[in-house]
């Protein structure tokens, strides 16, 4: 959420903001109206307080006495302050349903575009494997060797389901562990969140308005709260501080969750439909860091916590490329992102594996994060996040970039430890 003065101030790059990130259900002259109601509200709880204040000389002056004059003005006075008690609810809930729509302004090096295709490599790292023979989808492996079950998955679990058996499911242990356990050596606090969670926690990260159609919402007859399947350990590391006021000598505060993760993914219906790449549950370890209101501390965070992602991939051996994101790809509560995508050689393209993002202080002053600065004063706090690792999708590619010519899988050496000196997936049969 944007400060309401930012706004103001800022109307050509709000606007700005909210048609290069192609926002839906608000236009750009929606932030004028927004103004003109912000004024208009002003305006009216300063009416409604004055009529109160004349109601109440108009008691003093009555009471005790039954002269049907004064009477009468007092009774005028509460049906004119129940009219503009009424107005004012409904500027006020048109001024909420604008402002809340309203997206973050991105970063003046962001680039401007119109779909993925505008993303920006930023950099390429390591080389592609190269095979003697035409390697295989991770689906295709997966199948043959029997460790990852598709059609039993969708009997059980409905569209997208999926069971990983042996040593796949072993391997998805193995990675997610590693990926939890090199955060910590850096430093960062280890966190199992919630994984239900109250509507503000999806408000506060931003999650919704915009993403609520593709959260799972949880039915519960025996309580007036919505509760909610998060969607990544973001959303509730960020609401862990909500509320509150932090010292800066605390800053930067590096937490890493570890956690499920659910989507419906309700714009991707037709996409992805074999394997494990799109799911509607999987497992994240998770990077969020809070830190003072300091764009030049955020680039350089920003950076860190995206080597962070980068060096599991290079002790895995996986080939990847980095890209900045544009204007329309990189989400409504985003200042600035990056993108890592994986090279997949069974599908011959590299494929989103990792995020990693700036929020400045949209998230925190949705949750009401607040820093008590050295200089004493009080202000909103930034935040930034990152995935270190998802899985099952880090399967997929580990699967594809270390298949043999037999129709094998390798273990990556990192995980070799994790996976009790394994080295090579076995096949299983039920």
């Amino acid at each position: 959420m944007l400060d309401l003065g930012f706004v103001k101030e800022n109307i050509k790059r709000v606007k700005r903001a909210i048609k290069y990130k192609k926002v839906s259900g608000v236009s750009p002259e929606d932030i004028d109206r927004l103004v003109t109601l912000s004024d208009e509200i002003k305006q009216l709880k300063r009416q409604i307080q004055d009529l109160r204040t004349l109601r109440n000389r108009l008691a003093q002056q009555i009471k005790g006495a039954k002269k049907q004059e004064s009477l009468n003005k007092a009774a005028k006075l509460r049906e004119d302050i129940k009219s503009l008690e009424l107005t004012l609810k409904e500027k006020e809930e048109e001024f909420n349903r604008i402002y809340q729509l309203i997206p973050n302004v991105f970063s003046k090096d962001t680039p401007i575009g119109d779909s993925e295709e505008d993303n920006v490599v930023i950099r390429i790292v390591g080389s592609k494997p190269k095979f003697d023979f035409k390697p295989k989808t991770h689906y295709e492996l997966f199948r043959n060797l029997g460790i990852a079950d598709f059609e039993r998955g969708v009997k059980v679990a409905g569209f997208r389901g999926y069971f990983l058996l042996g040593d796949l499911a072993m391997l998805h242990w193995a990675v997610l562990t590693f990926a939890f356990a090199e955060l910590v050596k850096k430093g960062f606090i280890p966190v199992i969140p919630p994984t239900v969670v109250k509507e503000f926690v999806m408000f506060g990260a931003g999650q919704f308005p915009w993403g609520k159609e593709d959260t799972f919402k949880l039915a519960n007859p025996h309580t007036h709260e919505d509760y909610y399947l998060i969607g990544t350990a973001e959303q509730p590391l960020m609401a862990l501080l909500a509320n509150e006021i932090i010292s800066e000598e605390k800053l930067p505060l590096k937490l890493v969750g570890f956690s499920p993760s659910y989507r419906r993914e309700v714009g991707a219906h037709h996409k992805d439909l074999k394997g494990l790449i799109r799911l509607h549950e999987f497992w994240k370890v998770e990077q969020v860091v809070i830190i003072p209101p300091d764009e030049r501390l955020a680039y350089d965070i920003h950076e860190e916590i995206t080597q962070n992602a980068e060096e599991l991939l290079q002790k895995l051996g996986i080939h990847y490329r980095v890209l900045a994101m544009c204007s329309a790809d990189m989400g409504n509560p985003h200042y600035k992102k990056y993108d890592i995508e994986s090279w997949m050689p069974g599908q011959g393209k590299y494929r989103e594996t990792h995020s990693s993002s700036i929020m400045s202080d949209f998230q925190c002053r949705r949750n009401n994060i607040r820093v008590k600065l050295k200089t004493g004063k009080k202000a909103f706090a930034w935040s930034l996040n990152n995935t270190a690792i998802a899985s099952p999708r880090i399967l997929a590619v580990i699967a594809e970039n270390y298949q043999t010519h037999d129709g094998r899988v390798k273990i990556p050496e990192v995980l070799v430890p994790y996976m009790f000196g394994k080295r090579y997936i076995e096949p299983v049969q039920i």
